[in-house]
C-alpha cells in the first residue's frame, strides 16, 4: 500500500520537475516509466500534492493525462523561460514545498532550502563517450554531476546502476538507493487478431520473427544484431525467419541501417517498422519468436521485462544491468560477438522445448520484480524520509556553502586554464588579470574554510545557547527564511 501521512499533517508538497521530457519515444523508457509513476501517484488521497513543471511543448498532454495535478508551464515553445525565472520558494506562499523530484536526473530548479530526489538511469557517458558528441557528454556530465551535489536521495533503476554511482562519486551508501523499474504490464494486453494484421501489414508471419524494440542509438548495438544475422542467414538459407527492429532514432543512423541490409542481401529479412503506438508494439511483440536484445549498456532494459510479462522467450545481451532483470530466464549471450548472436538464434529455433521454457520462467521473473504500484510505493517511503529529515538552519547554511566552494572550483579551472593558455602566447598583462582571478577564486576557499570551522564550533554550543537564551531560535528562523528566498 502506498505510503499515506497522518491526516493531521498538512498534504506535502512535491514538485515534479518534467521541463526534460521529449514528445514521443525520444526519452527512451524512462519517459514511460515517469508517466506510470505519475498515474500511481495521481489516485493516491490528500495526503500528497503534486505539482508539474512543464513546457510548452508537453503541457496540455500532461493536463489531459493528469487532470487532478497542478501544472506550472515553465519553458516556452523555443525552450526559452515562459516567465519570469522560476523560484521554489516563491510560487506556494500557501502551501510551500516540501520536496523537489527530478525524474529525469537534472535538478535544474533545486533550491538549498528545498530537499531534492533525483533518479538516474545510467553512467553510459562516462562508460561510452564514444557514443555521444562531446557537447552531449558534457551536458549529461553536468546534470548528473549538479544531482549529486544537491540531491539527498538518488534513487538508481538496478543495483547496477547504483554500484556504478557509488563507485565514480564515492557517496555515502544511504545517499544512493534503488528502485527497479517495476512495470511489467505497462503494454496493454495483445490481441489476437490485431497481432496478426500488424503481422500481415509488415510482411511477417506471426511466431516466425524476432523482435528488437529499441531506438537506433548507438549503444543498442544494431549493427552488430545486422552483421550476424547477416552470418545466420547465409548458413541458413532457407530459413523463413525475420527481424523486425522498432523504434524512433535519427533518420540518418536508421537509413545507414537499411542500406546496409539492402547491401547484404537482407532487405526483405531485416525491418524497420520505426516507432509503434503502444498497442501495437505489445500485438508486435507477442506474436513474436522471440525477443533479441543485443543491447551493450543499459540502465535497466525495460523491453525485457515487458516481453518477459507478455510470455515471450528472450534472448539477451549479458552486460551491465541485464542479467539482473533477466535473471536465469533468458538466454544470454555476448553482444560484442555476432558468433554468440548466432548461437542463440540457432539453440531458439532448433532447441526442442527452449521457447517454451523461456517463456515460463520468464512470466515468473517479471512477476518477481514487482507492479507499478509497489514502485510507486517504494518512491513514497523515500520521499517520506527525506521530508521527515531534520532540516536545521545548518543544512541550509551547509548547502548553501558547498554551492559557494563549487562556484569557486570552476572559476579557479578557467582562471588556469586562461592563465596556462596566455602563458604560452606570451600575453603577461592577460596572464596577470588570469592570476589576479584566481587569488580571488582562492580568497573565497579560505573563507568558506574558515566559515565552515565557525560554524562547527557554534553547533557544538547550539544546545546550551539556546536552553540560556530562547530568543537565539528566534533569530536563527527569521534568518533562515531570509535564506531560503
Amino acid at each position: 500500500m502506498p505510503l499515506q501521512l497522518p491526516t493531521s499533517a498538512r498534504p506535502r508538497h512535491v514538485v515534479i520537475d518534467l521541463t526534460p521530457m521529449l514528445p514521443g519515444g525520444e526519452n527512451g523508457g524512462a519517459k514511460w516509466f515517469v508517466l506510470a509513476l505519475l498515474g500511481e501517484w495521481a489516485r493516491l488521497g490528500g495526503a500528497w500534492r503534486w505539482t508539474l513543471l512543464t513546457t510548452a511543448d508537453n503541457d496540455h498532454f500532461l493536463a489531459e493525462m493528469f487532470p487532478s495535478m497542478a501544472r506550472i508551464c515553465v519553458i516556452g515553445r523555443d525552450r526559452q523561460e515562459a516567465a519570469a525565472p522560476f523560484r521554489l520558494t516563491s510560487f506556494a506562499k500557501d502551501n510551500p514545498v516540501d520536496l523537489l523530484y527530478a525524474p529525469f536526473t537534472a535538478p535544474f530548479y533545486a533550491h538549498p532550502a528545498v530537499p531534492t530526489v533525483a533518479t538516474v538511469y545510467d553512467l553510459q557517458f562516462i562508460e561510452y563517450p564514444q557514443f555521444f558528441a562531446a557537447a552531449q557528454v558534457q551536458e549529461r556530465s553536468g546534470n548528473f554531476w549538479q544531482a549529486v551535489s544537491v540531491a539527498e536521495r538518488l534513487v538508481c533503476i538496478s543495483d547496477y546502476v547504483r554500484q556504478h554511482v557509488l563507485r565514480v562519486t564515492g557517496l555515502a551508501p544511504e545517499r544512493v538507493v534503488r528502485v527497479h523499474i517495476s512495470l511489467p504490464d505497462r503494454l496493454p494486453p495483445a490481441d489476437p487478431a490485431g497481432s496478426a494484421g500488424l503481422a500481415a501489414e509488415l510482411g511477417v508471419t506471426p511466431g516466425r520473427y524476432l523482435i528488437y524494440p529499441a531506438n537506433t542509438w548507438p549503444h543498442k548495438n544494431h549493427i552488430m544484431l545486422l552483421t550476424a544475422a547477416g552470418m545466420y542467414f547465409a548458413r541458413q538459407c532457407d530459413s523463413d525467419l525475420k527481424i523486425v527492429c522498432v523504434g524512433t532514432g535519427e533518420g540518418a543512423a536508421r537509413q545507414g541501417l537499411i542500406d546496409a541490409a539492402g547491401r547484404m542481401g537482407l532487405g526483405e529479412r531485416f525491418l524497420f517498422p520505426g516507432f509503434l503506438s503502444e498497442p501495437d508494439l505489445a500485438a508486435l511483440i507477442a506474436g513474436a519468436r522471440a525477443l533479441i536484445y543485443p543491447s551493450l549498456f543499459e540502465g535497466f532494459g525495460m523491453p525485457v521485462l515487458e516481453a518477459m510479462a507478455l510470455g515471450v522467450p528472450a534472448l539477451v545481451s549479458n552486460r551491465t544491468s541485464l542479467p539482473e532483470v533477466a535473471g536465469d530466464a533468458a538466454l544470454m549471450f555476448d553482444p560484442r560477438r555476432p558468433t554468440d548472436i548466432v548461437a542463440a538464434i540457432t539453440a531458439i529455433e532448433t532447441t526442442p522445448g527452449l521457447a517454451a521454457d523461456l517463456a515460463a520462467r520468464g512470466r515468473q521473473q517479471a512477476g518477481s520484480l514487482g507492479t507499478a504500484a509497489s514502485m510507486a510505493a517504494s518512491y513514497l517511503a523515500i520521499f517520506a524520509e527525506v521530508v521527515a529529515a531534520d532540516r536545521r538552519f545548518s543544512v541550509v547554511i551547509k548547502r548553501r556553502a558547498r554551492r559557494w566552494m563549487e562556484g569557486s572550483v570552476r572559476r579557479v579551472r578557467r582562471a588556469v586554464g586562461t592563465a596556462v593558455y596566455l602563458l604560452r602566447t606570451r600575453n603577461v598583462r592577460g596572464f596577470l588579470a588570469a592570476v589576479a582571478g584566481w587569488g580571488w577564486a582562492r580568497m573565497q576557499f579560505v573563507n568558506v574554510a574558515v566559515a565552515g570551522w565557525v560554524w562547527a564550533r557554534m553547533q557544538e554550543a547550539r544546545a546550551p545557547i539556546s536552553r540560556r537564551f530562547p530568543f537565539v531560535k528566534i533569530i536563527a528562523r527569521a534568518v533562515r527564511r531570509v535564506l531560503a528566498r
